[in-house]
């Protein structure tokens, strides 16, 4: 069996003449052209180094969401913040709403936030829910419980490094 090794991204407008964000200049990343070697674009009048940042593709590679990473939560599907600070940066600007109607470990709630966001996540698991509260800054507490992050491994398979 394959692993699964990609997430469709869909941008969805309500109308053909709908405005939408695209904020490219957020998002712009190393090239990976002649700018590392500090070579000289001569197609250009006049000359110039080649640019050392592009305009992102449609592939993007992130590492998933490991339980020694910091950002880890006890969710089975959890998505990378790079990934969805990329996603959100590019799409709206401060003060805009983002909505997660799927929102599970409240990841883009989180960075939502962070980034000066509103941010709207529904999940209908309270575990979840208790997650989201959490990370998002709303309350320390939940129904009288104190929110601590309790980090605990989806699986009991150990490290190739580790088996022995």
């Amino acid at each position: 069996m394959f692993g699964s090794l990609y997430e469709p991204i869909l941008m969805i407008s309500k109308t053909q003449k709908a405005k939408y964000t695209f904020n490219c200049s957020d998002i712009l990343v190393e090239a990976k052209t002649g700018a590392e070697r500090k070579l000289i674009d001569y197609r250009k009048n006049p000359p110039q180094p080649y640019n050392t940042k592009k305009i992102l593709g449609n592939v993007w590679d992130f590492s998933r969401v490991r339980y020694k990473m910091n950002e880890y939560e006890n969710h089975p599907t959890q998505k990378p913040e790079a990934l969805l600070e990329r996603v959100i940066k590019a799409s709206s600007n401060a003060g805009d709403i983002i909505l997660d109607p799927f929102s599970g470990s409240f990841t883009t709630s989180a960075v939502a936030v962070r980034l000066g966001r509103y941010a709207i996540g529904i999940d209908l698991n309270e575990e979840y829910f208790k997650i989201g509260v959490r990370r998002t800054g709303i309350s320390t507490e939940y129904k009288g419980q104190k929110l601590i992050k309790e980090k605990v491994r989806k699986t009991n398979a150990k490290s190739k490094y580790v088996r022995g």
